[in-house]
């Protein structure tokens, strides 16, 4: 059995090290940094107003604030990271979680009109995976009850609908280019806001924090360079995969717990200091350099989601996400497989013992931790999602073969589970 290659991969060149490690280093503080990539932001986004800030829960943070009145209800997702939550708990709102449609893993204008009242300050719609809320209608049902709608395209970044970016469809959108994303500067984040009021408040605000501390950049740019290294196709096919297909078969939570995420399910009423350092001048020059290939990945990552579903579609009880053309550039294609966390584990191990390496979605439904009690809502949709969402791998470099692979194993597991 051959050695797939790796789940996921940093969007990383030679250019995210040691140039990134002696600019950060050696240039001086300069605001001309900021400037030039905000600008070359806003116009590849289509946006008159973008700012950046320190993460991507900065800016949900800040979003939340100045888009309502301490303790109004923001109606959201509860299929999403806590820390999502916790942002809008810690800006004063009040979490109302409205349950999502299990194709696009997102609210919709059906799940939340019925949650919106005189005390609901604003509406997050959360573009997951790379596929597009219906933030359309979204927007039209919240535009004359006069409630802003916020846009969380952290994992969106470069989609579209119509011609127009998400993140830049309603009142405000929020980005994120940390680590794992399509746009890496190890931390960061932007916000485009349509409002000149609460632009410029929003603006001041992050413009008064502290640049992040180098030593937590060179600490988080090793951690990138320890997984690009692991994860590199000789590395990972020698080794890496090996060692992670032992850990996924015999349930060894040390080795396991390098790919999970959402691992502190804890509740916080206010941002963490750690969240408040703005993107220095580095940063900035490297998002600026990557700018210019985010369409082309993102073409790449289509066309992998488009193998995924000719091959898949006809399954019987596998449930796919819509055939979303020209709105969904698919960080992953997530599929759903009949049954729960017991049906998925099932189907994992098989993909491992056949030479897969495909992992689980580890968003939890925030609506049932208890964290949230104070908030819990029945959201069976998202309870389900949480239990059975599986990534295949779309990134640009994951061969074709090992997409012909997976969906040869899929369809194998599919076939003797039906029989």
């Amino acid at each position: 059995m051959k050695a797939p290659h790796a789940r996921y991969r940093l969007y990383t060149s030679w250019q995210s090290y040691l140039p990134f490690l002696k600019d950060l280093l050696l240039r001086p503080v300069s605001r001309a940094d900021a400037d030039l990539f905000r600008s070359r932001l806003a116009a590849f986004l289509g946006a008159e107003r973008v700012t950046t800030v320190p993460m991507c829960r900065t800016g949900i943070y800040l979003a939340i604030k100045h888009s309502i009145r301490s303790g109004q209800e923001v109606v959201m997702s509860p299929y999403t990271i806590v820390d999502v939550v916790n942002m809008v708990i810690a800006a004063g709102g009040r979490p109302v979680f409205a349950d999502i449609d299990r194709s696009t893993c997102a609210v919709s204008a059906r799940s939340v009109e019925p949650l919106i009242h005189a005390g609901t300050g604003a509406v997050l719609v959360t573009h997951l995976h790379g596929i597009a809320a219906p933030i359309r209608e979204i927007r039209a049902l919240c535009e004359s009850l006069g409630i802003p709608v916020i846009e969380d395209a952290a994992q969106a970044f470069g989609a579209a609908v119509g011609g127009e970016r998400l993140g830049t469809i309603a009142d405000l959108g929020v980005y994120s280019f940390g680590t794992y994303k399509n746009l890496n500067s190890w931390y960061g984040g932007a916000i485009a806001c349509k409002d000149p009021e609460r632009f410029a408040a929003i603006q001041r605000e992050a413009d008064q924090m502290a640049v992040r501390a180098r030593a937590a950049l060179v600490s988080r740019m090793l951690k990138g360079l320890m997984t690009d290294i692991a994860t590199h196709p000789w590395i990972f096919r020698l080794l890496s995969y090996w060692i992670f297909r032992w850990g996924a078969l015999h349930d060894v939570r040390w080795i396991n717990r390098f790919v999970e995420t959402e691992l502190d399910l804890s509740r916080r009423d206010y941002v963490p200091p750690a969240y408040l350092g703005r993107m220095t001048p580095a940063q900035h020059r490297l998002c600026l350099g990557q700018l210019d290939r985010v369409d082309r990945a993102n073409r790449v990552r289509i066309e992998k989601a488009g193998r995924y579903r000719d091959g898949l579609q006809d399954i019987d009880g596998m449930l796919l996400p819509p055939a979303a053309v020209g709105t969904a550039i698919y960080t992953y294609y997530p599929i759903q497989y009949r049954g729960g966390q017991a049906e998925r584990r099932r189907l994992l191990r098989h993909l491992s013992r056949h030479g897969c390496d495909v992992g689980p979605q580890h968003l939890k439904n925030c609506a049932d931790l208890p964290a949230f009690g104070d908030f819990r809502r029945n959201c069976p949709n998202a309870r389900r999602a949480a239990d059975s969402v599986v990534l295949l791998p779309t990134y640009p470099g994951y061969p074709d073969r090992d997409v012909a692979h997976n969906l040869e194993v899929l369809v194998d597991y599919a076939s003797k589970s039906s029989s």
